[in-house]
Formats: structure tokens, sequence, C-alpha cells
């Protein structure tokens, strides 16, 4: 299987060399959308996606994680300390989407072209998230190295780095040391601007009076190992140093291995289910429970996005009252910082807002209990189209955070929503009510006559109207439904039954 999957990421990287162009040109209208969000981190992407395609050129990579990993080694020259970037996630899987898109626009893509772009963007995902800051192991690990005869200790801590400060993230202490928890949470809280001065400051609060004993720095990728050797301890060798560095490292990367399975099986039963689903009614069903069932989430509900009036539609929810939630019909103007988010952000990046309050009226934060709340654009990559959104809690009045594994398959699962439902959108519009105004009465008239063959003269004619008029008609129906043409637009339009 290995082998497979590696022939098809090596085919997503050489489609990746062939829309070298097209992709550039679509680079730059994104880049657009992107010019009031993180200026700075777009053209360090910039940089690196001038490098890849140079690379790409120059060089005959012989497997993808070659070339992934020479990106990498680029990227941590310029940043050599962890950054725990989620936005950098959002990034690249805005680049992916650029590339089905141009993909898209080729009469001659395959489908198995579009998973082979799929299956390399993973591949990087995967290589960023083996760099952020991982988990902290549990406390029954550290134990077991606090208690190695060989290295008989005191104390053992966790240095982190967050964009240059050096931050205590856990402290264990051995049995036979007298430390009681309020200390200990206040060593968890202590920064500096290096792990030395955190290493004194840990012995003068754990250790106050035993200042011979050894106090080992040991660091491990992103992390650093603070060990503080019992005073009667033998002086530790080198090699003993390296077998707690290995032991440490081993358990990081199991648990990073474990923390990456995470997030891809949940994605995979994700898709497995949306397979069922065999009409828009199933659906909207199976996006709004599998968000609840393989997300740490307690509740969603499901909004079509209806572009004529760049409103939300309530059409289903999941461990909320769907009835109430189908009354809702609100233009997203109403929301100033979503309508912000929306424009700038290419309608594919979830957004986690702590207080629902700043974001949704106050009568839906009170009917609802809403607290922290995510909002999950239901996307189509290839078609840069917005479905609709997903909003996810985690139960009445429950405050918490999202981490980078949760956003990557929020991306992914919003991604595979929005092919799903676009599959059914015709028939979704028509059932949830969401044409009702996408075109207004006159529009309707204009249409009506272009679908039976009128001409926009002949159009104008029989409605008494200005031909300029009619154009700007066309104009805005093509726009709404979202048509290349408007021959486009009154089949769309038949087919949804906004006319007959």
């Amino acid at each position: 299987m290995e082998h497979k999957i590696e022939e098809l990421a090596m085919r997503g990287l050489f489609l990746l060399k062939a829309s070298e162009k097209p992709f550039l040109k679509e680079w730059v209208n994104f880049k657009k959308d992107l010019k009031a969000w993180q200026n700075d981190l777009v053209l360090e992407f910039e940089g690196m996606i001038t490098f890849g395609f140079k690379n790409l050129s120059n060089t005959a990579f012989q497997s993808s994680n070659e070339f992934i990993l020479a990106l990498v080694h680029k990227w941590q020259k310029k940043y050599p300390e962890f950054v725990d970037d989620v936005d950098a996630i959002f990034l690249i899987s805005a680049v992916e989407n650029l590339f089905h898109k141009v993909l898209k626009q080729k009469e001659d893509t395959s489908f198995l072209d579009h998973q082979a772009i799929q299956i390399f963007f993973t591949r990087i995902i995967d290589k960023v998230l083996r760099t952020q800051q991982l988990e902290y192991q549990d406390d029954k690990w550290l134990q077991t190295i606090l208690n190695l005869r060989t290295v008989p200790s005191n104390w053992l801590a966790i240095i982190s780095t967050e964009k240059s400060q050096y931050k205590v993230s856990k402290v264990i202490c051995s049995d036979g040391l007298a430390v009681n928890e309020q200390l200990i949470a206040m060593c968890e809280g202590l920064q500096a601007d290096g792990a030395g001065d955190l290493s004194m400051a840990l012995s003068r609060l754990l250790t106050p009076g035993m200042e011979d004993c050894q106090i080992l720095t040991i660091p491990v990728l992103t992390e650093t190992l603070i060990i503080c050797v019992k005073e009667q301890a033998e002086t530790i060798t080198p090699e003993q140093i390296e077998t707690l560095r290995k032991m440490y490292l081993k358990q990081m990367k199991l648990n990073h291995l474990e923390n990456e399975l995470e997030w891809k099986d949940s994605t995979l039963l994700f898709q497995q289910r949306l397979i069922h689903s065999q009409s828009a009614t199933d659906a909207v069903k199976m996006i709004t429970q599998g968000l609840v069932d393989y997300l740490p989430f307690t509740r969603c509900a499901l909004f079509i996005y209806s572009p004529g009036e760049q409103s939300g539609v309530g059409v289903h929810a999941h461990n909320v009252f769907s009835g109430s939630v189908q009354q809702i019909k609100e233009s997203i103007a109403e929301f100033p910082l979503l309508t912000k988010y929306l424009k700038h952000f290419s309608h594919s990046k979830p957004i986690f807002i702590e207080e629902a309050a700043e974001i949704l009226p106050d009568k839906y934060v009170r009917e609802y209990s809403l607290k922290s709340l995510v909002v999950l654009p239901i996307y189509v990559p290839a078609e840069n189209k917005l479905i609709g959104l997903a909003l996810l809690d985690r139960g009445e009045n429950t405050a918490f955070t999202v981490n980078n594994q949760t956003l990557t398959a929020l991306i992914k699962f919003g991604q595979y929503g929005g092919e799903l439902l676009n599959k059914y959108w015709e028939d979704a519009v028509q059932l949830f009510g969401v044409q009702r105004a996408i075109l207004t009465l006159r529009e309707r008239e204009v249409l009506k006559l272009i679908a039976e063959g009128a001409s926009i003269n002949e159009a104008a004619g029989t409605l008494h109207l200005s031909i300029y008029t009619v154009r700007d008609y066309i104009s805005a129906i093509i726009q709404k439904l979202d048509a290349k043409n408007r021959t486009e637009a009154a089949v769309k339009a038949l087919k949804m039954r906004l006319i007959q």
C-alpha cells in the first residue's frame, strides 16, 4: 500500500510542477483576499512557493517526502524556534484549494488527479504538525524517567518555547521531595528568556539549599528536559544523558503518531458516512451528525448559504431542536465580524470564537446558551464556492479551545461536506426554501424569456425595458446563480424550479 500511496503523492508533485503558471495567477488573486490579514506570513508563504517551484524545476526528487523535507528544512532555517502557528495550516490548505481549482479548469483532469493533490498536501500537513508542540507526556511516563535507578532525581521539568519565550509547562517531583501542589502550580507558570534562567529558578523553589545537586539540561526537538539529580548520585555520563533524550523522544514520537492517526481516522470515518447519502436530506443529516460523532463537539447546527441574499438559512441540527434552527434565516451582513472573516479568508478557514456574544445576536446566545463556538465553512475547493456554515460547540454555556489536530480535521470536514452538499445543491435549494429570494420577480421574468429563446432586444421589448436594463438584470442573475453565462443560468434556474 505504501508504494501505491507514494506513487499517488509523486503524481501530485508532477501535477504541481505542470500547474505553476495558472497557479501563480490564482495566487495573485488569492492574495488580494488576504490583504487585511497576516501580511508577513503570507509573504513568507509566497517565498516558500517560489522556492518550491524553483526546486521542482532544478532537482529530480526520488520521493514526495524528499521534496517536502526540503521545504521544511528551508522553513526551519528561517524559523529555528517552534511557533505554534495554526494559521500556517490554513494557508497550506488554501494553497491546496488553489491547485484543485486550477485542475478543475483542465478538461483532462481525473478524480485521481484531485486525490493525488490531496495526498500530497496531507503529507505536508503531517510534517507541519510533527514539528509543532506536542501534547505533554503523561505523569506516569515522566515518573518512569524520574525514578530511573541509574539517574536518581529530585524533580523533572518540561520547558517549551512560545514566540522566543521559554515556559515551564510540566513539573514532576519524586515521592521523597516534600513539595505542595500550589508550589508546583506556580512553577508551571514560570517564563523567562532562556532555559538556564528557568532551571535556576526551579532549583531555588523546589530544592532550596541543595546547591550541589546536578542539573541536566537535555534539548529534545521543540522542548527542553530539565532533571535535578539527587546529591548522592554519581556524575551522569554523556551516554546516560543520550539515553534519557532518546527515551523522551521516543514517547514524543509515539504520542504524535497517535494524534496523527486520530485526525486521519476521523476524516476517513466521516467520508465513509457521507458515501451513504442519497439525497439532500441525507446529506445535511450526515454532515451535522458526523461533525459531532468524529470531532470533539457536542452540538452542531447547519446553515445553507444563499448567495443571492448573502444570508444563511437553517436546515438541520444535531443535539439541538432542529425545528428552531430551521426557523432561522439571517443576513450575513448582520454579523460584521463574520462578514469580514468571509471576505478575507476565501471562505475556507474555520474560525474559533471564544465568546459567542461577540459575533452572534444576543437572542441566539440566550436561546441556545452559547459560550465558545466554532464556525466552519462548508466549502467546495475546486469551485471556490461557499455552500454553507456549520456552528459547533461543546454544550450549553461551555467554554473550550481548539487544538491543531482538530483544526486540521475541521478544514477537511468542511471540504468533504461541501463536495457532498454541492452534489445535491439544486435539490437542497428547492427542499430548504433557499431559492425564495435568490431572484427577484423581474429577474425571473427576464430569465424566463431568455430560457424560451428570446434575445436581449426581444426581452427588453416584451417587458418594456431598455436593453441596458435587461443586460444589468442578466449580469445580476449570472452572479447570483454562479453561472458562466446566461444559457447556463437558464438551465440552472429550470433545474432549481426558479422558472417554469
